[in-house]
């Protein structure tokens, strides 16, 4: 969005003149007039010349945005003059105000966030000699006023269209962390597509100097596995400079289907399942069992006889063991490995492997006996 301001002009000829209207990004202009001040009292100027023309102010983060930089309205100031608008929507880019003399002018802007606090400044000077642009570049004004700018990847990943976890508005992993010098308490959280590929997110404020960098991801809704992460990098800050790097995201997971049913016996495997409505089922919980480490848990519902496709699956070789529980947390079937045990009777998961209907090692069967 493009606004123009201006004042009035008591010559009906150059008011005629000045109704052109200054486009940006296909939106419509607007100029909004009713400075009256009179025009050999403004400051700066440098020239006698009657020429009136207009200064259109753009404003930038230096590659960043308004919502990287937490900044909501800017606010501008031109040197001498009483502007009859001074703030304005961050996001409209530039503004045009109207009706000047030739002559140079100190054009300020600051950026203000949520609350109407400054915290981006930036200034330059605006030769007026017919229409004239001036850009400014915005810094923050805090101590940590040191940034960069970063993307990431994810290491390539096997397993059937649909399986594999995707980053971004509606995928498996929405949220991606970054975490400052090793502090896993305090991640500085971004949306996983927004620096995806050839998107770029700007980093939070720093003090200038060397700082390590972790990105995670996740998915916010469970929050507690970390399916994909970076290495720990070292990167230099210097105000004033800001760089842009990509950071490959390693998977910490992999899946696979699991399928289970109930028995009353050995007899009846495989070909007699216990019916659900008699199995008194109404819990199903699994568990992997490492060779060392905990024990990663899953509760699979109430479905007595079922399967599900797991993405989540911190890689490792592992044991799986299923309990069926009654309503009150009564064990009534279990796996039982002296009768028919899981099949595979281990799993091994891999970074980055996910389910393939073409690939039995991605598929688990655990039948459940009566206990």
């Amino acid at each position: 969005m493009n606004t123009s301001l201006g004042r009035p002009v008591r010559d009906q000829a150059l008011r005629a003149g000045l109704l052109q209207l200054v486009g940006h990004q296909g939106t419509s202009d607007m100029r909004i007039r009713g400075l009256t001040i009179p025009l050999f009292l403004l400051a700066g100027v440098t020239s006698c010349s009657s020429r009136i023309s207009n200064i259109t102010v753009a404003w930038n983060f230096g590659g960043g945005n308004c919502s990287g930089a937490g900044v909501v309205q800017v606010q501008i100031a031109i040197s001498g003059e009483v502007l009859p608008q001074d703030t304005f929507d961050c996001g409209s880019g530039l503004v045009t105000f109207t009706e000047f003399y030739d002559g140079t002018y100190a054009v300020t802007v600051q950026g203000l966030d949520s609350t109407g606090a400054v915290t981006w400044t930036g200034s330059a000077q605006a030769t007026v000699k017919g229409d004239t642009s001036v850009s400014v570049t915005l810094s923050p004004v805090s101590g940590q006023n040191a940034i960069n700018y970063f993307s990431w990847t994810f290491q390539p990943a096997t397993g059937d269209p649909g399986q594999i976890p995707g980053c971004g508005t509606g995928q498996r992993l929405d949220s991606v962390s970054l975490y400052i010098d090793g502090d896993l308490n305090n991640g500085y959280a971004y949306q996983c597509g927004d620096g995806l590929g050839s998107n770029v997110v700007i980093s939070p404020y720093l003090t200038p100097g060397q700082h390590q960098l972790q990105f995670v991801a996740f998915d916010s809704t469970e929050n507690v596995t970390s399916f994909a992460q970076s290495d720990a990098l070292t990167v230099n800050f210097v105000t004033g400079s800001a760089t842009t790097q990509t950071f490959t995201l390693h998977w910490n997971v992999g899946g696979l289907a699991v399928g289970w049913a109930p028995y009353e016996n050995g007899t009846a495997y495989p070909n007699s399942p216990t019916p659900c409505g008699q199995s008194g089922i109404a819990d199903v919980q699994l568990a992997f069992v490492p060779g060392a480490g905990s024990s990663l848990t899953y509760d699979l519902g109430s479905t007595c006889n079922g399967s599900v496709v797991l993405d989540n699956v911190d890689w490792g070789t592992y044991t799986p063991t299923m309990n069926g529980l009654s309503s009150g947390g009564t064990v009534l079937y279990r796996d039982r490995t002296d009768i028919v045990p899981p099949s595979p009777a281990t799993v091994t998961v891999q970074p980055g492997h996910f389910y393939s209907q073409a690939n039995a090692s991605t598929q688990l069967f655990v039948p459940m006996f009566r206990n």
